[in-house]
């Protein structure tokens, strides 16, 4: 049979337990309240892109952009990439980098120039360092994306 001083171990030791788990149910409430709000901040942007998607749908499928007929003699490809900012996408911006770079020497090798937009740190401080003709980059846009202020309802 436990002793008295092993009673109040143990004791102790499920107080402490009870502290620790509502300290952890109160940050865990703070970050789901955070993550709703998020929610609904980016409702204007889900809207305004729910309203592109609509657009695009009912567009004339009969005209061709220059940009996006497929040409016989084609001499440049441009690409515009998109990765995050930090580093904490697990292998996504990895295996794309991967796939592209198997994709640029397929176009080298057929004597096609490769041009690259970057947007998100990742994309642009890895092509920063190969042979690729770097256009533009973008980075830093955070977690917040922002329309025109026109076009903003909340």
């Amino acid at each position: 049979m436990a002793g008295g001083r092993e009673i109040k171990t143990k004791i102790k030791s499920v107080q402490n337990t009870r502290k620790v788990t509502r300290a952890l149910e109160m940050v865990s409430a703070s970050k789901i309240r955070k993550a709703q709000d998020r929610m609904k901040a980016s409702r204007p942007y889900a809207r305004a892109m729910k309203q592109l998607i609509g657009h695009l749908a009912q567009a004339n499928s009969e005209y061709r952009h220059p940009y996006l007929v497929q040409r016989t003699d084609v001499k440049r490809v441009g690409y515009i990439v998109v990765s995050s900012d930090r580093g904490l996408a697990g292998g996504l911006n990895n295996n794309m980098f991967r796939k592209l770079l198997a994709e640029f020497r397929t176009l080298q090798q057929q004597g096609i120039e490769v041009d690259v937009v970057t947007i998100g740190q990742k994309a642009s401080v890895f092509f920063r360092r190969l042979k690729v003709g770097m256009l533009a980059s973008v980075t830093h846009l955070g977690d917040t994306p922002q329309g025109r202020a026109a076009d903003r309802r909340d």
